[in-house]
C-alpha cells in the first residue's frame, strides 16, 4: 500500500529522529518528540525525519534511535510538515500543519498500522473511492472477458476456422481499448484475409492502421490482401509504405512486392524489387533465388534453341546455393544453372511465387 498517498486524507506527516544532544529550549522555541511503530509492530530504527516549516522556509532533519524514538528541540514556533522516510529514503508517512507551541516538545507518536487502518476506513466510506472501485471492478471483469474471447478467437484461427475466428474477434472488439483494441483489430483483419473476405479485410486493416499509424506490418498485410485480389497498384503502394516505415524489415516487404509483380508477369519491376531486397539484406537467400527466376523470365532462345540468360541470372542462382546449398529450392537452382552454363535448350516453366508475411 502506498502510504504517502493514503495519508494525504489527513495531511499527516511522520516525524522521526535520533535523540538530539540536549539543547536548552528558549521561551521562543518548541520541539517535537515521539516514537514510531511500523505496520508489523516493530519500531522504526534509523528512519529519517524531515521537519519542514510551512510559513517560513526552514528544514530540520533527524533520525530515530534504536528504540524508534526521536526528538528535536529548539524549533521556531509555527506550523510544520513532518515527513517520515525509511532508511533508504522512501516516504512512509507524513503529517501536515502540525503546530509546535512554546515550551516542552510536542508529542507526536506514529503507529503506522493504526494510521493505515484509519485511512483505509475513511477511504472506503468515501463516495468517490466507491465510484472508482466500482469502475475498477467493471474494467477487471471486462478485461477477463476480453482475454477469454480473444483466446478463443486465436484457437479457432490456429485450427484454420477463419470465419469462426473472425466472429470471436468481432465479439471481443467492444471490450477492447487502447493497445488491446489494436491487437483485436489486427487479428480480426487477419481472419478476414484468411477467409478471403477482401472487403472486410481491407476495411479492418485500414481501421487498425488508423489506430496504430506506425505499424509497418499492418501496411504489409494490407498489401497482401490487395495482391491476392489483383489490386497490384494498391499492393505495391502498401509494401513500399511498409518498407519506408520499417527499414529493418524492408527486405521482406520488397520481397513481397517482387512476388506480386512476378506473379503478374511484370518482370522488370519484379527484378527491381528482388534486387532491392537483396541489397538491403545480402544474406536473403530466397530473394536471390526468385531474382534468378524473374531474370529467367527475361531470357531468350538462341538460334540453336539454347537458353540465353540475361546478365545477373547465373550470379543470383549461385548466390542462393552459396547461402543455402541444401535449401528447398537448391535442386531447381542447380538445374537452371546447368541450363544457363551448358546453353542446353529447355522449356522454362514459370512458377508462381507466394508472398512472405
Amino acid at each position: 500500500m502506498d502510504l504517502s498517498k493514503m495519508f494525504q486524507r489527513v495531511g499527516l506527516v511522520a516525524v522521526l529522529a535520533t535523540i538530539a544532544a540536549g539543547v536548552p529550549a528558549s521561551a521562543q522555541t518548541g520541539g517535537v518528540t515521539g516514537k514510531v511503530t511500523l505496520q508489523d509492530g516493530s519500531v522504526c530504527v534509523g528512519c529519517h525525519v524531515i521537519i519542514e516549516r510551512t510559513e517560513i522556509k526552514g528544514i530540520y532533519k533527524t533520525k530515530t534511535n534504536k528504540k524508534g524514538e526521536y526528538i528535536y528541540i529548539g524549533l521556531p514556533l509555527g506550523n510544520y510538515k513532518i515527513t517520515l522516510e525509511s532508511p533508504t529514503g522512501q516516504t512512509l508517512f507524513y503529517f501536515n500543519n502540525k503546530h509546535l507551541e512554546m515550551g516542552d516538545p510536542t508529542e507526536v507518536d506514529f503507529d503506522l498500522a493504526k494510521e493505515v487502518a484509519a485511512a483505509k476506513k475513511d477511504q472506503e466510506t468515501n463516495p468517490e473511492y466507491q465510484k472508482r472501485l466500482a469502475e475498477q471492478q467493471k474494467e477487471e471483469k471486462q478485461i477477463a472477458g476480453l482475454k477469454t474471447t480473444y483466446d478463443q478467437g486465436n484457437a479457432l484461427f490456429d485450427q484454420k476456422q477463419y470465419a469462426e475466428a473472425a466472429a470471436k474477434f468481432q465479439e471481443a472488439l467492444p471490450l477492447a481499448k487502447g493497445k488491446n483494441r489494436e491487437a483485436v483489430l489486427t487479428r480480426l483483419a487477419d481472419s478476414y484475409a484468411k477467409a478471403k473476405d477482401k472487403d472486410k479485410a481491407v476495411a479492418t486493416y485500414q481501421e487498425a492502421i488508423q489506430a496504430d499509424p506506425t505499424s509497418a506490418g499492418l501496411h504489409n498485410n494490407l498489401g497482401n490482401v490487395y495482391a491476392d485480389s489483383g489490386d497490384i497498384d494498391k499492393a505495391k503502394a502498401e509494401f513500399q509504405k511498409a518498407a519506408e516505415m520499417d527499414p529493418t524489415g524492408a527486405a521482406q516487404y520488397y520481397f513481397n512486392l517482387g512476388a506480386v509483380l512476378y506473379n503478374t508477369g511484370k518482370m522488370d519491376d519484379s527484378v527491381a524489387a528482388f534486387q532491392k531486397a537483396t541489397s538491403i539484406d545480402p544474406k536473403y537467400a530466397n530473394a536471390y533465388f526468385w531474382l534468378g527466376q524473374a531474370l529467367m523470365g527475361k531470357a531468350t532462345t538462341g538460334e540453336n534453341g539454347e537458353v540465353v540468360a540475361v546478365p545477373g541470372t547465373k550470379e543470383a542462382f549461385e548466390t542462393y546455393l552459396k547461402l543455402e546449398p541444401n535449401g528447398p529450392s537448391a535442386a531447381a537452382a542447380q538445374a537452371l544453372l546447368k541450363t544457363i552454363e551448358g546453353g542446353v535448350g529447355t522449356e522454362f516453366k514459370k512458377e508462381k511465387k507466394k508472398k512472405g508475411h
